[in-house]
């Protein structure tokens, strides 16, 4: 049995202040989400990984970073970039507040909470839903094949994509928001199709975030 772990990046100073943060934004981890990598990197080490891979968007990337160099059994280990796992874009509303475009644009949004594929997002830059969560799954697929059997996998991304995109490869629409810094285990039935060992795993955290996120369901 093969197993894929998925870790969603460290909150950023724009999952604090509930801003759109997507392929196209970017904002510094939290110095507080440097304890939290710490925790998450004494998690992993009870585990063997073949390799690791991030998604290139730089929060990402610096979980990735900070995480395995507190590891003791991972530290030199490459870190390799696959832009499948970066985030969904959200074109023009990158950067805004969740407020500022429910007030503005309110069916909209209800309509990007929901995951609903609209022309009217497409003209904003949102990326479409269906095609990002395949590309997700298809580089889930991609790797899987890669791993030998009962090998394990590491990957660093993002709420929203590993939401939509678990969702795919398991038919679980069912799926909760993810909160920063938590770990989501997949398990193969082949390589094709996966199953969810554990989902939104944070209880190695010293301090979970009580308010959840800004990952949007």
């Amino acid at each position: 049995m093969k197993r894929i772990f998925i870790v969603r990046h460290g909150r950023t100073e724009w999952n604090l202040e509930g801003r759109f943060q997507g392929a196209n934004g970017d904002s510094p981890l939290l110095e507080s989400s440097k304890q939290d990598c710490q925790d998450l990197a004494g998690f992993l080490d009870k585990f063997d990984f073949t390799t690791v891979y991030t998604s290139p968007i730089k929060r990402a990337r610096r979980t990735a970073e900070i995480t395995l160099a507190d590891t003791a059994n991972y530290a030199k280990t490459a870190i390799i970039d696959d832009k499948n796992f970066r985030e969904l874009s959200f074109g023009d509303w990158e950067g805004l507040t969740r407020e500022q475009v429910a007030k503005k644009y309110p069916q909209l949004f209800d309509e990007l909470i929901r995951r609903q594929d609209d022309p009217r997002l497409t003209a904003f830059g949102v990326e479409n839903f269906a095609k990002a969560r395949q590309r997700f799954k298809d580089g889930i697929i991609k790797r899987s094949r890669q791993l030998n059997e009962d090998e394990n996998l590491l990957i660093f991304s993002h709420g929203s994509i590993i939401q939509l995109g678990i969702k795919a490869l398991t038919g679980d629409e069912s799926l909760s928001s993810l909160k920063n810094t938590s770990t989501t285990i997949l398990q193969t039935i082949d390589d094709e199709h996966f199953t969810i060992e554990s989902y939104n795993e944070v209880a190695y955290l010293s301090n979970v975030n009580s308010k959840g996120n800004t990952t949007l369901i």
